[in-house]
């Protein structure tokens, strides 16, 4: 039985085919203008290395070069390289956009650093609770609210709690035992 050999790219990132450039000049361009000043705008990317001035189809054929594998796996590489050669990383930011937060003179930079702060962490997401009783009445809630699928058992119930409270206040006291608890 023959083992596999390892693939080289696994050890050396140099030799992947990402880390090549692309054989067609415009494309490598559009790559590069993507990882860089573009980041995010792939339209204006694609004007930029083609010389496109509709941006209607330049927008179209953006979207068409970034279904290419081979050209987000160039994009991803660069974006790496640039993230590195850096020194910034996901911590970093998250140190920086904490002091922002914590020592902001305007409260708007405080906030907009909190709520990047929340994003980033994954923490914005809604929280959601199921609570399910042996009941007919659902409760689902989320962020704080509540929704009560069935409301008319969900009334029933609480007009019971509620009887249930009158009666434990209307139960008569017993001395013997009022004296027993009283704190001297």
């Amino acid at each position: 039985m023959k083992t596999p050999l390892p693939d080289l790219f696994d050890r050396d990132k140099t030799f992947a085919p990402a880390a090549q450039a692309l054989r067609s000049r415009k494309r490598e361009t559009f790559c590069q203008e993507v990882a860089g000043e573009c980041w995010g705008n792939n339209t204006e990317a694609y004007c930029r290395a083609f010389g496109a001035t509709d941006r209607d189809a330049a927008g179209a054929s953006a979207a068409r070069l970034m279904r290419d594998p081979s050209v987000r796996a160039r994009i991803s590489y660069l974006r790496d390289e640039s993230v590195e050669r850096m020194g910034v990383d996901r911590l970093w930011i998250l140190e920086k956009r904490k002091h922002i937060a914590e020592h902001s003179r305007n409260s708007a930079d405080r906030l907009r650093a909190l709520e990047d702060l929340e994003k980033s962490l994954g923490l914005d997401a809604p929280l959601k609770l199921e609570i399910n009783q042996n009941t007919n009445v659902h409760l689902s809630g989320m962020a704080g609210v509540v929704k009560i699928e069935n409301a008319a058992e969900f009334a029933r119930i609480m007009e019971a709690v509620r009887a249930a409270g009158e009666r434990e206040a209307a139960k008569p006291v017993d001395a013997a035992v009022c004296e027993r608890d009283a704190i001297p």
